[in-house]
């Protein structure tokens, strides 16, 4: 009898699920060393891996950027986060399938002395929550989408705690502050100042699955699962990418324009591609290789500047002498979409080394994709 049991033992142990792993980027007043925190999040893994029958591994990040790199590598299998981290994941077959009903929304908060504007040339001292915080995130996407740059403020200081440039801004320390729009309106209740920025609502957590990993059938009973209940305490709703739209570029997103070039569609780009405009794909070698514009010319841009309209060109190698001789010629550049700088820096290194037709596609090979239009996966 044991020996007859013995080899069902054996094939269950085979056919049982492979975990999956679940990533969790955690709140800017969060910590991985605070018990109550990471007895929550073992409580909420516990409901997931009961939701869908099969273990679930929990990886704590610190850091956005983190989770995003793990996601697209295949290390993860479900996020829960911002709603920054939440929408860029999900170029990588992520699906978001539950959103917190409750929201926020940054905004930019002046002292009561400050009489200036968000504007260029405004030299204004601003402190900002934590570089990839979801208020960091939002603040640097309006700052880059007005086109500003660091010589535009007299400094730009960002915080590990949240609560700090509130408080510089009490103290005198600064003359702009980014806070949530709540905590903005109660802030200038008490203090005087003014609100002079507010921007869109946005989810305050989200979880997304890697669509591939876990089933339509076992998305719907996870979010079944959780809306009914979850060790968080948190009111959540079913979500779609739709909730996520305004949302996706604000992880570094690109300015909307760039003095010098012609930002283009998908269709101009391939109005010029027909005519023989040459194209420069400025992505990583393995991306291009993997899929790329038809035509285009594989010229890696190595980044190590900041993400941002005043970045040092000194700090990246990018080879300007693969662009045409004729400084006359149209040539195009592009990336990885809206939120990849490097078409962006490309094309100004060129401008400032005085290409004069410089053509940038800004929604670069996402944009393409999307369009439904051909792609080569061939070696250059």
């Amino acid at each position: 009898m044991r020996l007859a049991i013995l080899p069902l033992l054996l094939v269950s142990a085979v056919v049982q699920a492979a975990p999956l792993t679940l990533g969790v980027v955690l709140d800017q007043n969060e910590s991985i060393t605070d018990f109550n925190t990471t007895k929550r999040y073992r409580a909420f893994t516990s409901e997931v891996e009961r939701a869908l029958g099969q273990p679930v591994r929990l990886q704590y990040y610190t850091r956005g950027f983190s989770a995003i790199k793990h996601a697209k590598d295949g290390t993860l299998d479900m996020v829960f986060g911002p709603a920054q981290v939440v929408a860029n994941v999900s170029k990588f077959k992520f699906e978001p399938i539950l959103k917190s009903n409750a929201t926020i929304a940054a905004a930019f908060v002046s002292g009561p002395d400050y009489k200036g504007t968000l504007g260029a040339k405004s030299h204004a001292r601003l402190g900002v929550p934590d570089y990839e915080s979801l208020m960091g995130s939002m603040a640097r996407s309006e700052i880059n989408s007005r086109g500003l740059a660091k010589s535009d403020f007299a400094e730009i200081k960002f915080h590990r705690m949240a609560e700090a440039p509130l408080y510089g801004l009490k103290l005198g320390r600064y003359d702009l502050a980014v806070a949530s729009a709540e905590e903005a309106k109660t802030w200038t209740a008490a203090n005087g100042g003014r609100i002079v920025f507010t921007g869109a609502s946005v989810p305050l957590r989200a979880l997304t699955v890697q669509s591939e990993s876990v089933s339509a059938g076992a998305q719907q009973k996870l979010a079944a699962t959780l809306q009914k209940s979850n060790s968080l305490n948190l009111a959540l709703s079913t979500a779609t990418r739709a909730d996520f739209k305004s949302v996706a570029s604000m992880l570094n997103t690109t300015p909307t324009s760039l003095p010098g070039a012609k930002i283009i569609s998908a269709a101009e780009a391939q109005a010029l591609i027909a005519k023989g405009t040459p194209v420069y794909d400025v992505r990583v070698k393995e991306e291009y290789e993997t899929a790329h514009v038809p035509g285009a010319i594989s010229v890696p841009y190595n980044e190590g500047s900041a993400k941002e309209v005043g970045f040092d060109p000194a700090d990246d190698q990018f080879a300007l002498n693969r662009l045409p001789k004729d400084k006359n010629a149209p040539f195009m550049m592009y990336c990885d979409g809206t939120i990849c700088w490097k078409s962006y820096k490309s094309a100004a290194m060129a401008i400032q080394a005085g290409w004069k037709n410089v053509y940038w596609f800004r929604g670069g090979f996402p944009e393409w994709k999307e369009a439904g239009l051909t792609v080569e996966s061939k070696k250059d």
